[in-house]
């Protein structure tokens, strides 16, 4: 089942991904927003889990190593 596209009505079966920076005060990550593929209508955005996981295991390790 498809949900609809809030500004075009077109049924989503899919979305766009896009790479989108998230800013707060004192914070940057890397997000993601999903577009209707048929009028580019941002539907959402995100915070990207994978990035979230890599800089977490990236911090992890150069802790590790620095002992």
């Amino acid at each position: 089942m498809a949900g609809l596209c809030p500004k075009c009505d077109a049924p989503l079966t899919y979305v766009k991904l896009n790479d989108i920076k998230i800013k707060a005060p004192g914070q940057d990550w890397v997000g993601a927003s999903y577009s209707c593929p048929f009028c580019l209508h941002i539907v959402s955005v995100g915070i990207d889990p994978i990035a979230i996981k890599t800089d977490i295991v990236d911090e992890i390790v150069r802790q590790l190593r620095n002992g």
